[in-house]
């Protein structure tokens, strides 16, 4: 990843699926969690409602859903950050299917890189991932590079010598690039022993 965290792009997570998931557990963690729907916690130590993974999640959800992804889209780049705060502050720690807290090194670096992303990219990937999570958790890119001071994001799928994208991976390149992301697909190419080549 050192290839990219030099100017303009300077700051990277290797998380591939697990950067978008957490964004969306923060950004929808009240939504995923909320009370009044029928049968979906059994027991208190659950790390996701049992609909999570059923085409029953955005039905059970919806009128709450759609009034998050309007928030997001039109949300500036303080609304984002507090809304994201408000969660980490508030759940930080807590078992969640859809959370690692050790993906962002803090709430500052995942705050940074939502404000490069923008609320119209976040709506549109909440959104598609609150419609089908089970068959949208993969395929997503390997790497994210942003930089905050001039708010430019990369999203970029790694592949080695033998290496083809598969279907998941080229329906979200495509996905992503309609939501306005800039992505790329990174060939590393074997030179032997002495290291590996970026092309």
């Amino acid at each position: 990843m050192s290839v990219f965290k030099t100017p303009p792009l300077g700051t990277g997570i290797h998380g591939e699926g697990s950067t978008f998931s957490t964004l969306y557990g923060l950004l929808l963690w009240d939504i995923i969690y909320m009370d009044g729907i029928a049968d979906v916690f059994r027991n208190p130590y659950q790390s996701c409602p049992l609909d999570l993974h059923t085409d029953c999640f955005y039905e059970n959800r919806r009128a709450t859903i759609e009034a998050r992804l309007e928030l997001l889209q039109e949300a500036s780049t303080e609304t984002l950050q507090a809304l994201l705060a408000d969660t980490w502050c508030s759940q930080e720690g807590k078992a969640s299917t859809l959370v690692n807290w050790e993906r962002f090194s803090s709430l500052q670096q995942a705050q940074s890189l939502v404000a490069c992303l923008g609320g119209p990219f976040l709506s549109g990937l909440v959104r598609r991932m609150a419609g089908d999570y089970r068959h949208c958790r993969g395929g997503l890119p390997d790497l994210v590079v942003w930089n905050t001071d001039n708010n430019s994001c990369k999203l970029v799928e790694v592949k080695g010598p033998s290496d083809r994208l598969s279907q998941k991976q080229m329906i979200w390149l495509d996905e992503l690039q309609k939501l306005g992301a800039e992505v790329e697909v990174c060939h590393v190419t074997d030179v032997g022993a002495r290291g590996k080549r970026l092309s």
